[in-house]
């Protein structure tokens, strides 16, 4: 009897999760990467495709390492994307130690930093330093984001890390009647050129994850040739904000009893936990309406276009959706996304941009869910080209050391 047949023997898995995994192939897992036809040259005349080709084996067009198979635990997108938020929300650990510091915004708004490893272990220097900007709601706790941290901050890279904590986020007080939204480039703004100013030296990547990830992007593509960055990575990005909530809104069994609780949970608790502050503002909030949230959309509508001014959630989508900044793009920039990612649908993947912005790479791979990539159930696919294209273009970038 085959290994498969034992696990179905045995009540471990069921005959039709075994035909998911049979649909990983060799070739299915393989990693796609799309680009211009002409990548742009780096400080030192290298191109990036040839750079990433030869110094990041998870991503290497024909490396045998470019590739992503799902644990047989975890075989479908639905599977991957919850066992990461149950992990957020009954399983979190404490794999990095962080020091907090915490800057004031023009407007009084409180950012925390999270910087690892603490500067009591390792005193400031100039090495390079990542910036990592969580997905809604989240912090410097999310589990995707200390594993990322664990790895950059490990051998052989040993860079500094810094997770930005976006206003009312991982315990960070709200000291302004506004929250932070997914287009609020402002505060990142804020908080890189803090970083910049503090190590003046060290090259600085930012990374984002899902709704970090578009405002990462966004950020990056309004600052065109003059971005403070020396190169950026999305993960899981959404590109079209309206359509990641129509995606939501879709009335599937998924959507209404696990994805949109879980997400809508986070943000409410946001909401209710800093409300005071909040209305102390200007801003005349339907405490009623408020109360009766039941979708992403209609928070959207009712707290985040209201406190910031937009005419609706769809205003709010429309002006802060980040594929529309994508071809100003002008450092290197990798994109890792799933093509069954069921939060960000592989359909509003803003394809033509790849193919036209030589600073831009896609990483596609068929499997991974939203912010799942498990190969196992340690730590997530992803940091392991993250960390692979921090190092390369950190070491193809001038200015500070490396």
């Amino acid at each position: 009897m085959s290994p498969n047949s034992l696990l179905v023997a045995a009540g471990v898995v069921t005959a039709g999760t075994l035909a998911v995994l049979r649909k990983h192939t060799i070739d299915e897992s393989k990693v796609y990467l799309l680009h211009a036809p002409q990548t742009a040259k780096m400080d030192d005349g290298m191109a990036l495709l040839d750079i990433v080709n030869a110094e990041c084996p998870s991503l290497a067009k024909g490396s045998t390492t470019a590739r992503f198979v799902p644990t047989m635990a975890l075989p479908t997108a639905d599977l991957q994307t919850c066992f990461s938020s149950v992990c957020e929300r009954f399983g979190r650990q404490s794999i990095v130690e962080y020091e907090r510091e915490l800057i004031t915004t023009s407007d009084g708004g409180t950012i925390g930093l999270d910087w690892s490893p603490p500067f009591a272990q390792i005193p400031a220097d100039e090495r390079p330093i990542v910036l990592l900007s969580p997905g809604l709601s989240g912090g410097s706790q999310e589990t995707y984001v200390q594993a990322t941290v664990k790895r950059l901050t490990s051998e052989p890279y040993n860079f500094r890390t810094v997770v930005v904590n976006f206003r009312g986020c991982a315990g960070v007080k709200v000291t302004t009647p506004i929250l932070y939204n997914g287009g609020l480039t402002s505060d990142y703004g804020f908080a890189v050129d803090h970083v910049h100013s503090r190590f003046p030296s060290s090259k600085l990547i930012g990374i984002g994850y899902s709704l970090g990830a578009n405002l990462v992007t966004k950020y990056v593509g309004e600052q065109g040739t003059r971005c403070p960055l020396h190169a950026a990575v999305s993960v899981c990005n959404s590109y079209d904000l309206a359509a990641s909530s129509d995606a939501l809104e879709t009335p599937t069994f998924r959507n209404q009893y696990i994805y949109t609780p879980a997400m809508l949970l986070g943000l409410m608790k946001l909401y209710r936990r800093h409300r005071k502050m909040i209305e102390t503002g200007p801003v005349e909030l339907d405490v009623d309406a408020i109360n009766r949230i039941a979708s992403i959309r209609q928070f959207d509508d009712l707290i985040t276009a209201k406190l910031f001014g937009y005419t609706s959630a769809t205003d709010y989508y429309r002006q802060n959706s980040c594929a529309q900044f994508m071809p100003a793009i002008s450092i290197p920039f990798l994109a890792i996304s799933a093509m069954d990612d069921p939060v960000c649908p592989e359909a509003i993947i803003p394809r033509e941009t790849f193919r036209a912005n030589p600073h831009l790479i896609l990483a596609l791979t068929k499997y991974g869910g939203h912010l799942g990539y498990r190969e196992d159930l340690s730590s997530p696919w992803f940091v392991r080209p993250i960390a692979e294209f921090c190092a390369a273009t950190f070491r193809h970038s001038k200015g500070g050391s490396c």
